[in-house]
């Protein structure tokens, strides 16, 4: 019993001497330096604003027309003797080439006859003169003389143009696109003998969105390049020759009509009726810039990465969108770092770290 009460002893002994050993060594530590933990902010793609005033390229399409479509038409009445062996559709015929011949006796008849009368008259007006001369240089039966004079020559100057117009004549070089006049055919005045299309000029009319439509409005040196569909050869200058106020009714689009001068003697003709693609270049929007479409959120504003390296919100107005890039206008400058990142949450004064990776 003794030797149990002296181990007992013993072994309390030897935990306090622990107790104490460990509290000693827990004051004897030194304090630890708490460090509050610091968050990253989050890595951000910027584009930098380098060139204010963007370029803007607008792509259309459409079909070749001539400019100048005409029926050509008898002045004179008669049967028809001859029509032009090249009078084909689908040839393009010079100017002052014949198309057809109309029976000319009775307006060679009519020629003789007022070149008659015209003697005739001439005659009276001689014999008023040695008449009526002395009496007054003005007597009615001078006057009446002189203005059969003046009729007869109008005779003759008709009986004359209706001869020459027994002839018809291309007044222009022109595409035959239909022919409605026969050998033998009878025909009256302002009966059509030929359908033609002018290719002195042609046009395109390219639609355009009516936002576009005012970008041409804008736009003070247009040109437009035109290409043929399906990858074939040739390229031709066009011009802008107006801007068609009225939107086509079925598609609510507008119209801007390109124009090419001369277009069958170009090395690679363009011809009626092809169907071409068409870029309309030179407009400059001053005060635009063009930026990334990453750079766009919701269309309406952008966040600027401020000097401190801090998101501000800038609202913009989307002037026109692309496939890669958009041309945008607002309280911008050049030099500006604009966020093509997305975050999870973005607000003006959120700390952001800019990636220096090119």
């Amino acid at each position: 019993m003794f030797r149990k009460l002296v181990n007992l002893v013993f072994f309390l002994v030897i935990l306090a001497g622990a107790a104490l050993l460990a509290k000693e060594l827990v004051d004897s530590r030194e304090p630890l330096n708490a460090k509050p933990r610091q968050s990253k902010p989050p890595l951000v793609q910027v584009h930098t604003l380098e060139q204010q005033g963007a370029q803007i390229t607008l792509r259309s399409h459409g079909t070749v027309q001539a400019k100048t479509s005409l029926q050509l038409t008898s002045d004179v009445a008669g049967r028809v003797i001859w029509v032009n062996p090249a009078l084909v559709t689908g040839v393009i015929l010079a100017p002052e080439t014949p198309i057809a011949r109309i029976d000319k006796t009775q307006y060679e008849l009519a020629l003789a006859q007022a070149q008659l009368a015209l003697r005739d008259a001439e005659l009276s007006l001689a014999d008023a003169h040695t008449r009526f001369k002395t009496q007054s240089p003005r007597h009615p039966q001078i006057r009446r003389s002189e203005a059969q004079v003046s009729a007869a020559e109008a005779q003759i100057k008709k009986a004359r143009t209706d001869l020459s117009r027994t002839e018809i004549k291309l007044p222009v070089e022109a595409l035959v696109t239909g022919k409605q006049v026969a050998l033998g055919q009878y025909v009256a005045p302002g009966t059509v003998l030929a359908s033609l299309q002018a290719v002195d000029e042609v046009e395109i009319a390219l639609p355009v969105s009516p936002e576009e439509l005012e970008l041409l409005h804008a736009a003070s040196d247009a040109s437009i390049q035109l290409k043929p569909v399906n990858k074939q050869n040739g390229s031709w200058t066009a011009s802008l020759a107006r801007l068609n106020q009225q939107l086509d009714q079925n598609t609510r689009v507008a119209y801007a009509v390109a124009s090419v001068s001369k277009p069958y003697e170009m090395p690679v003709p363009l011809r009626i009726g092809q169907f071409v693609e068409a870029e309309i270049q030179g407009i400059t929007l001053d005060d635009g810039f063009r930026v990334p479409t990453s750079a766009l959120f919701e269309n309406s504003h952008v966040y600027r990465v401020q000097d401190s390296n801090q998101l501000e919100r800038v609202n913009i107005e989307l002037l026109r969108q692309e496939a890669r890039s958009a041309v945008i206008r607002g309280e911008l400058r050049v030099g500006d770092r604009l966020v093509l990142s997305r975050l999870d949450i973005m607000s003006d004064g959120m700390s952001v770290a800019v990636d220096a990776t090119p």
